[in-house]
């Protein structure tokens, strides 16, 4: 079955030559063939090349080899690769597209799986893993995917652990961290974050130069626009989102010639409450972003948590634990503004500064409270209301002497008020300020999974 070469006109090997600068890539392993037919070779492509001349590894499934199918010759390649990878401090990326384990191998087969699995999580948190999605990508091979810091779903991909037909489910489950997409903005996208992202964890917070105005100011009223505000606050205005969906928005970007990621709670979706997927993607952005140096950002508009029952089977505490760990646990800079409202858990859980955050802002005429101000007046001023005062002069009132950023301020919560329009140039500062912090003796932390 198959023939000595395979093909390279599968949606894999297509991805290969969009992802690596021309010429570049090699083959490792090349004559490997399977150990049940010595005819065939190996299931599985591994090699190394440049992507925007960063040297990068990658292991492709080759679906033209027996459907890709999992045997020990392709655990023995995946581990060798990985190997060189860690040794040379060179990001991974697997191209997924295969059909699963070889049923005809039994359990060397399911060995195969633990060794691939073992040598994913033995990078993580050392040198950046991606995953593209290309063709098929279901039961085990699913979790080994999802191990990896950040995946990418090509369009009529599937991506699944049970097969629909056998659970009702019309659709594959959603990628890890980023929409699908056609196969050339996959890889296009591969290549962005290959080039945004370290070769490897140590390296430190890294600057360069910053080709935007650092004191350049902003509108004095910040656009409604979640994506807008995000590209307001970036060097240029250049952003590389890496979550979509969900009211937590999370992106890499350089501010003040500072690279690091944001995380942004949009008001728009649901009043920018947090929800038991936001919860895990954030966490896992954070964790991502403190294996590999990169400080944190985080933009606060948020009105607490969300009310369903599909968070409470998450279960929701749980990733709101993951949530705080990340960023209690962080050892990269952290700045955190609130740009609007910060209610209960949402200023507490969004890198506040009980939680570690090394510099905390609010934007003028923020709310920062317990409960919303209409809550807040519906539950403590019951008799104030009955003695006729209105609503509205209570809810003021609330605002202005509670909830107010200067009172946080007042207690130390924040560093001080500004106005919208100081945005960037505080944040870019205060970037700059915490750029030495030292991350280098931090201990490698792996990335867990959604």
């Amino acid at each position: 079955m198959g023939n000595k070469k395979g093909s390279r006109n599968t949606g894999a090997w297509n991805v290969v030559v969009s992802l690596f600068d021309e010429g570049t890539f090699v083959e490792t392993g090349a004559r490997i063939t399977r150990g049940s037919d010595a005819g065939e070779l190996a299931g599985v492509v591994t090699g190394y090349g440049a992507v925007d001349g960063k040297l990068t590894c990658a292991f492709l499934f080759d679906a033209s080899r027996r459907k890709g199918a999992v045997d020990q010759k392709t655990a023995d390649k995946i581990v060798s690769l990985y190997d060189l990878a860690k040794k040379n401090g060179a990001p991974v990326v697997g191209v997924f597209d295969s059909v699963g384990a070889s049923v005809f191998e039994g359990v060397s087969a399911l060995a195969a799986y633990g060794r691939i699995l073992k040598a994913v999580a033995g990078a993580s948190g050392i040198v950046p893993e991606i995953a593209l999605i290309a063709g098929k990508c279901t039961g085990t091979l699913s979790a080994v995917a999802a191990m990896f810091d950040l995946s990418i779903l090509v369009d009529g991909a599937s991506l699944y652990v049970n097969d629909p037909a056998l659970t009702g489910e019309s659709d594959a489950q959603a990628p890890i961290l980023s929409a699908s997409c056609s196969a050339d903005e996959a890889a296009a996208r591969v290549r962005s974050l290959i080039s945004f992202l370290p070769p490897c964890a140590g390296c430190g917070v890294r600057v360069g130069e910053c080709l935007d105005d650092l004191n350049r100011r902003l509108p004095s009223v910040l656009p409604e626009d979640a994506a807008a505000i995000l590209s307001a606050v970036a060097d240029n205005g250049k952003t590389l989102p890496v979550s979509e969906g969900g009211a937590l928005l999370c992106s890499f970007a350089e501010i003040g010639g500072v690279r690091c990621g944001i995380v942004l709670s949009d008001k728009n979706k649901n009043e920018g409450k947090i929800d038991a997927l936001s919860a895990r993607t954030c966490a896992r952005f954070v964790d991502l972003c403190d294996a590999y140096s990169l400080p944190v950002v985080t933009l606060v508009d948020c009105a607490g948590l969300a009310i369903g029952k599909e968070n409470e089977k998450a279960p929701f505490s749980t990733d709101l634990a993951r949530l705080a760990f990340a960023y209690a646990g962080a050892t990269v800079p952290t700045v955190t503004v609130v740009l609007g409202r910060a209610i209960g858990a949402g200023f507490v859980l969004l890198g506040s500064r009980a939680t570690g955050a090394d510099v905390a802002y609010a934007l003028e005429g923020a709310e920062i409270g317990a409960l919303k101000s209409d809550a807040a007046v519906a539950f403590a001023f019951e008799k104030e209301l009955a003695e006729g005062k209105t609503k509205e002069e209570l809810e003021a009132a609330w605002k202005e002497k509670i909830a107010s950023p200067e009172a946080a301020a007042e207690a130390g919560e924040i560093d001080d008020v500004i106005a919208p329009s100081e945005l960037r140039c505080r944040v870019a500062s205060a970037l700059l300020m915490l750029s030495a912090k030292g991350t280098v003796d931090a201990p490698a932390r792996a990335i867990r999974p959604l």
